[in-house]
Formats: C-alpha cells, sequence, structure tokens
C-alpha cells in the first residue's frame, strides 16, 4: 500500500507562487547569459558561458517540471 502524502491547497498554491518568482529569475538570467555570451570573444570565456547557459536551462526544466507534479501547474 502507498500513501499518498497530501497537501493543501493553500500551501501547494504559496509554492507555486514561489517558485514561479524563481522561474522567472532564471528566464531572466537566461537572457543575462546570453547577452554575456555572444559579448565573449574568448572560446575558453564562450565555453564556460554555455555551460553556464546549459545548466540553468536544466534548473528551468527542473522548476517547471516541479510545478507540474507537485503544484498542479
Amino acid at each position: 500500500m502507498t500513501g499518498k502524502i497530501r497537501i493543501n491547497r493553500q500551501e501547494k498554491n504559496t509554492m507555486r507562487n514561489h517558485l514561479e518568482e524563481i522561474l522567472a529569475i532564471h528566464r531572466s538570467l537566461d537572457q543575462k547569459i546570453d547577452s554575456y555570451r555572444k559579448e565573449s570573444t574568448h572560446s575558453e570565456y564562450s565555453r564556460f558561458w554555455n555551460e553556464l547557459k546549459q545548466q540553468n536551462s536544466e534548473n528551468i526544466k527542473n522548476i517547471s517540471r516541479f510545478m507540474v507534479l507537485k503544484c498542479n501547474r
């Protein structure tokens, strides 16, 4: 028997609101990283910006996925 943990609606809404704020920050950061990446002329710096952008994109996916699965969004 698997017991599902029930989270009340108010708490889900609060969590979703917090995650939406964090998601907006990550999306803004993604744009900023992309802008800096385009300005970079040295390949080592460009490579670093690409890695950072990729990690941030993963964070955006994880946050979005969590919101859908756990916050009914």
